[in-house]
């Protein structure tokens, strides 16, 4: 499921939310360490195939974003949160007030042992009313990205649950 989350404050036109969900049939610890095994994205991962370097608190990923119809493009995000089993934090910045997003990973344990895995990235800044001028439907892009991210995600995650051992 993907929605869109607008604001209610005089600069709505310079923020918008992507928020994503889907639910896995795992264990949050599970779904934690197919998450946090960034080596192996490139394996399942169409929208961010590409996380590198150390996933601590104040470090600087490089991510490689490969959203549908759109050119790769890599950033140099900066971690700012990470609870084990709960949640990851990255974003980053243009010049502060031209543009700003944060990407978060949050695992929600369900019953039955299973857990919602949600994506929500903010988009801040006046950048955000000229992206899909200047880059051609970005935000859509985006969307269906997180669509396919959350999708493989999920095979990717029931598949090693659910293989023999």
């Amino acid at each position: 499921m993907t929605t869109w989350v607008g604001t209610v404050h005089p600069f709505s036109m310079l923020s918008r939310v992507l928020d994503t969900q889907i639910d896995i049939d795992a264990s949050p610890d599970r779904v934690w360490n197919v998450l946090i095994d960034f080596p192996a994205w490139a394996e399942w991962n169409p929208f961010i195939p590409s996380v590198q370097r150390t996933l601590e608190v104040g470090q600087h990923l490089r991510i490689k974003v490969v959203a549908p119809g759109l050119k790769p493009m890599e950033f140099p995000p900066e971690v700012f949160v990470v609870r084990a089993h709960e949640e990851i934090v990255w974003g980053g910045s243009f010049l502060q007030v031209v543009y700003r997003g944060d990407h978060a990973f949050f695992l929600e344990p369900l019953p039955g042992g299973r857990t919602r895995f949600r994506q929500r990235e903010r988009f801040r800044g006046p950048m955000v009313l000229l992206m899909d001028i200047l880059m051609g439907n970005w935000m859509k892009a985006n969307e269906e990205g997180y669509r396919q991210m959350n999708e493989a995600f999920k095979r990717r995650v029931e598949a090693e649950v659910f293989a023999p051992r």
